[in-house]
């Protein structure tokens, strides 16, 4: 049996455009657990990427994740790679993510985790404030996580290792739509679910054999989340672009009243 729970999450964010190729997202992220309703925890994070085309961009990122009702509580850092390529099937746009993540203090079932991911949506449906329903499928695998001590089914020891190994699988349900200019906002549902794949002693929801006891039970939860995100342009415009501008104007002027 694995743990059971349902989140609410909702998150703000802005991103702003540096140059034409690079950007800088920062954000937040509110996650509520159920019962009781109050705040669980509270994630902070930047993100600076580079666009190589119209298809490809990469970047870097910060994440720190703290318990608002206990400050005691020793806060979760985790810094990311990311990778995107965009593909387009007829009338379908398919968004291809990896994520690389370094996780610390590391969490019990891994240090390292690698997501990939896909989203699809359409284009354009002709729907208000530019609706468009998306559904993303993404993996986990994954890495370093604390060593388990895994034994045979007469309670001997057989090797202690860390459970690295594709471990979870999300999708979410959702729409997207723009209230206003520079603004986009999304409303979804998405589930997690871990499971077990491959060799036996890399598993997680390990039984012992010696008292039933579960280690590292699955967490299979679901989240009701609302997202809302800002674009800024911090481009500089170019002083010397529209003073040209400018002058050319005024030639054009002295050029036509010059032929009449």
């Amino acid at each position: 049996m694995g743990q059971e729970d349902l989140k609410v999450w909702t998150g703000h964010s802005a991103q702003a455009k540096l140059t034409k190729e690079w950007r800088l997202n920062v954000g937040q992220l509110l996650l509520f657990s159920q019962e009781p309703f109050e705040l669980a925890s509270l994630q902070n994070s930047a993100n600076i990427s580079y666009r190589l085309n119209k298809r490809i961009r990469f970047g870097v990122g910060y994440l720190r994740s703290s318990d608002p009702s206990d400050p005691d509580q020793e806060a979760r850092n985790r810094i990311t790679g990311r990778f995107r390529l965009d593909l387009k099937l007829g009338k379908f746009r398919i968004a291809n993510s990896l994520r690389g993540e370094w996780h610390f203090p590391e969490r019990s079932k891994f240090e390292y985790r690698l997501r990939y991911g896909f989203r699809v949506h359409r284009g354009n449906w002709g729907l208000p404030f530019k609706t468009t329903p998306f559904i993303t499928n993404e993996f986990h695998y994954y890495l370093s996580g604390r060593p388990l001590q895994y034994r045979d089914e007469l309670g001997e020891k057989v090797v202690k290792q860390s459970p690295n190994g594709l471990h979870a699988h999300r999708i979410t349900l959702g729409v997207r739509f723009r209230p206003f200019k520079r603004a986009n906002a999304s409303l979804s549902y998405m589930r997690q679910t871990e499971f077990n794949i491959g060799n036996k002693y890399r598993e997680i929801n390990v039984t012992d054999p010696r008292n039933g006891k579960i280690r590292r039970a699955f967490n299979h939860f679901s989240v009701v989340m609302f997202r809302f995100s800002y674009q800024l342009d911090l481009r500089k415009k170019s002083s010397s672009t529209s003073v040209g501008s400018h002058f050319s104007k005024i030639n054009a002027l002295q050029t036509t009243l010059a032929s009449k």
